[in-house]
């Protein structure tokens, strides 16, 4: 119990942030859109696919795609500063820890994507891409997914090839990760190999919801130099993490640290050039 409670504790420490941090209101969200994240990221485990809840806030202008999961911590760590609470150990369910802890904002009007990530023990990192990342060929492929009328279209992003559908009816130029630039929503998208699949579960209208942001100390930088300090501090996380680990603990958690670590060889975007 002690060995997994630091492990918490420590995937906590960069997953959410521990300090009050300053928030700007970017715009009232006009709809939120729930997907279902199946994603298999061990190439030596292909059968072992893993889900997470993912949500889309679109507004007017602007979009803020997350975890549902760490929305939900964030949200309640929020509300516990206004109350004057802080808490150096947060305890959280193991069904409720988010595998995902990156941010993409869509900012429609200024053409601009902007991902926030985390780099274990090191800090948050914020890069941008010009918006739309990708091309899309259209196909004459149609199909009803979730009651909606859907088109297939085809692109190739991040050394993967994606099929996405589409719903017309839903006038949303979005859609999950950094996908866009369709007209219609995304309802559904895969890499060809099935990898990575976000499927739409819900769309309503939210009341009272607001996308966010925070200010703090990003590191601005590059996506290509954010893959490398990804990558490197992946394939070092025992010798990074191993300061911060009780002498007592420091066999198991190097176990679990390096179990971590080869287990995540296949990530969404391949080309990390």
């Amino acid at each position: 119990m002690k060995t997994r409670l630091l492990l918490l504790m420590v995937t906590l420490a960069f997953a959410l942030p521990m300090r009050a941090q300053d928030e700007d209101t970017l715009c009232q969200a006009r709809l939120m859109v729930m997907y279902e994240l199946t994603y298999r990221e061990d190439t030596n485990h292909m059968d072992r696919a893993k889900k997470e809840r993912m949500m889309l806030l679109i507004g007017d202008e602007i979009s803020r795609f997350q975890s549902y999961n760490n929305y939900r911590a964030e949200k309640k760590m929020k509300e516990k500063r206004r109350q004057g609470i802080v808490e150096k150990v947060i305890y959280v369910k193991q069904e409720d820890i988010s595998r995902y802890i990156y941010k993409v904002y869509k900012n429609h009007p200024l053409g601009k994507i902007t991902m926030i990530d985390n780099v274990f023990m090191t800090g948050v990192f914020l890069y941008e891409e010009d918006y739309p990342c990708m091309t899309w060929e259209y196909t004459e492929d149609t199909a009803t997914i979730n009651g909606y009328f859907t088109q297939k279209a085809v692109c190739d992003y991040g050394g993967r090839t994606w099929e996405a559908w589409f719903a017309p009816e839903l006038p949303y130029n979005d859609g999950p990760y950094m996908f866009c630039g369709l007209p219609g929503l995304i309802v559904k998208i895969a890499d060809t190999q099935d990898h990575y699949r976000f499927e739409m579960v819900s769309a309503e209208i939210p009341e009272d919801m607001f996308i966010e942001w925070e200010n703090q100390d990003y590191v601005r930088t590059t996506k290509k130099a954010f893959f490398k300090a990804y990558d490197d501090n992946l394939a070092n996380i025992v010798e990074n993490a191993l300061p911060n680990i009780l002498d007592a603990d420091k066999s198991d958690i190097q176990k679990k640290l390096y179990y971590y670590a080869v287990t995540k060889n296949n990530p969404i975007e391949l080309d990390r050039k």
